[in-house]
């Protein structure tokens, strides 16, 4: 589903902290396979992190040539930004923020920088939430600090790892509270338990293997304004964050883009040597 406003103009970048515009989120949803068990917002349950505690994490705003909407993002390169496709569908420039913690003000070691390269993966389908996975490049390398590193991605030997039971770390701006309107000003984290897709597909149709999953059992998990942002997992990011149950209600899982089944394309398509 697509969230976002119409924008007269595009807006200009800035080298301060993310001059965050009136911009809606842009969400994928799943209607669920049975009825919702209640009607309460769901508490994604998490908490402040630490300034600069997970230094990959980006803040994006994408715009289209008439529309723009709020995403998350990591760097895995000097050069090169890992987010959501739909996060990246038909956008013509993207403000990158890195090395931010509260929106509203700016800190020390934080940059922004437009790009206007943006690929996403060519068989992307929204409709039905396949290959949700694209990639930004950077317009020139970004100097690398303490408050500033990209993240490690899996390796080869990764690719028939499910992670299943393994508690990883999901981070970002989004909602804290699935019937409000207002992102988080500061970023926030919280870790949460990856499940089988055999255990997701009781929740939704067409869970993939390319689909990894997380409980929403203890009312925790990603919400709107989270995507495209990093699952990550002993400092390996092993998601993004691509879609989830509308309102974020409590119960139902998470789901996100496996990095393990797109290392060649994100060999082919970044400068990231795939081991």
């Amino acid at each position: 589903m697509r969230s976002a406003v119409i924008l007269v103009a595009l807006v200009a970048s800035t080298t301060a902290a993310p001059q965050v515009s009136k911009l809606r989120f842009r969400n994928l949803y799943k209607h669920p396979l049975r009825e919702p068990r209640n009607v309460l917002p769901r508490i994604i349950g998490g908490q402040e992190a630490a300034p600069h505690s997970i230094p990959s994490q980006a803040f994006l705003e994408m715009y289209t040539e008439n529309e723009g909407w709020y995403c998350g993002g990591s760097l895995i390169s000097e050069n090169y930004v890992l987010t959501a496709g739909h996060c990246g569908e038909d956008v013509v420039k993207a403000m990158v923020s890195l090395g931010a913690h509260a929106l509203s003000e700016s800190v020390e070691g934080e940059i922004t920088v437009d790009s206007q390269d943006v690929t996403v993966h060519a068989d992307y389908d929204g409709n039905v939430i396949i290959n949700d996975i694209a990639v930004i490049k950077l317009p020139e390398p970004v100097t690398l600090s303490d408050t500033i590193q990209p993240v490690a991605l899996p390796t080869t030997a990764d690719v028939d790892n499910t992670f299943t039971g393994e508690e990883a770390r999901v981070s970002g701006w989004g909602l804290t509270e699935g019937f409000d309107e207002i992102f988080s000003d500061v970023f926030n984290y919280v870790d949460v338990k990856v499940i089988s897709n055999e255990e997701c597909f009781r929740d939704y149709d067409n869970v993939i293997d390319s689909i990894l999953c997380t409980s929403g059992d203890a009312r925790t998990g990603s919400c709107e304004g989270d995507s495209g942002g990093p699952f990550i997992l002993n400092g390996t990011q092993i998601g993004i964050v691509s879609y989830g149950i509308t309102y974020c209600l409590p119960g139902y899982p998470s789901g996100f883009t496996r990095v393990t089944s797109f290392l060649e394309w994100i060999g082919e398509n970044t400068d990231v040597q795939i081991e």
